[in-house]
């Protein structure tokens, strides 16, 4: 086994889908459909009671955001940080957590999950065809590509 022999001197501040602190929060559980990765909104699934979804159509309604977990292999060996379809998916549905914006937002900005492209599920400040989050806000600001944290009430 090799030895690590260096280290950055600046560590990444969080991940997508890492919770922002120790407040109340609530988390629901639900079995996904299809892959969804860390840090993305989602949506119900086809059993609305007992499944959940990427958000990919504007008529989707929010349910919660995917949260990071380490007790998935977290991308090993692929590379893939993401819940694989049938696995239960931490979902926070109140509290605060780090997300990839798509672009610039400032704290206290509304909130509003990407809907299509590349982007998909992400989150900028855009309410033209995307998805509200009800009580969703910034709790600080971000460039466009960077990490926000975001607060469902």
């Amino acid at each position: 086994m090799s030895q690590t022999t260096g280290y950055g001197y600046v560590s990444d501040k969080a991940q997508a889908g890492q919770k922002y602190d120790i407040r109340p929060d609530t988390v629901g559980s639900y079995a996904a459909e299809g892959a969804i990765p860390f840090g993305v909104g989602v949506t119900y699934g086809t059993d609305p009671d007992n499944q959940c979804d990427i958000i990919d159509n504007a008529a989707d309604k929010f349910l919660g955001i995917s949260l990071f977990t380490h007790t998935a292999l977290n991308g090993y060996p692929t590379g893939d940080a993401e819940y694989k379809d049938t696995d239960t998916v931490s979902v926070l549905r109140k509290g605060a957590v780090w997300v990839e914006v798509t672009e610039s937002v400032v704290a206290g900005d509304a909130a509003y999950v990407e809907v299509g492209g590349t982007d998909n599920g992400k989150f900028n400040k855009t309410s033209s065809g995307n998805v509200a989050i009800p009580g969703g806000k910034y709790l600080t600001s971000a460039a466009a590509g960077e990490l926000a944290v975001l607060e469902i009430l």
